[in-house]
């Protein structure tokens, strides 16, 4: 059976657009700010810009054993939307799939976020809780890094 759950986040940022923009696409600050706990590490290395259509490969995890695969595959990326699919594998399968659509709204330097997250856990209730946490913190330290 698969568990879904739609997530939406609503933020006022203190930065103008391009720098959330940047934020949200720059594979050097996604790894400062994008992991999915204080405890882990998002490790992307070696891929191809993001761009629609192109499909980037990381690892997550814990600091000391990233043994989660990410596969993010880019779908919109213009100044007041970007959207991607992600699927987290582990041991080989899939246990989870996110679409995450933020939409970007300049208000004077400061940018409104809204981000909408459709979740869909292939591996009980407890993973789409842990994924579910996983865009809390992330969304959190998102409005932190930019600040």
């Amino acid at each position: 059976m698969t568990d879904t759950k739609t997530l939406t986040f609503s933020r006022t940022l203190a930065a103008d657009p391009d720098r959330v923009a940047t934020a949200l696409t720059n594979a050097a600050a996604r790894m400062e700010w994008g992991t999915p706990d204080a405890d882990m590490v998002v490790l992307i290395d070696g891929q191809p810009d993001p761009a629609p259509g192109v499909r980037e490969v990381s690892t997550c995890g814990p600091r000391d054993n990233p043994y989660v695969t990410v596969h993010t595959d880019w779908i919109e990326i213009t100044p007041s939307r970007i959207s991607y699919a992600e699927t987290l594998i582990a041991e080989g399968d899939a246990f989870a799939t996110s679409l995450a659509i933020f939409t970007l709204t300049a208000t004077g330097a400061r940018t409104d976020l809204d981000a909408t997250i459709l979740v869909a856990s292939f591996a009980g209730e407890e993973a789409l809780a842990e994924v579910e946490g996983g865009w809390t913190h992330t969304i959190e330290s998102l409005s932190q890094y930019v600040a």
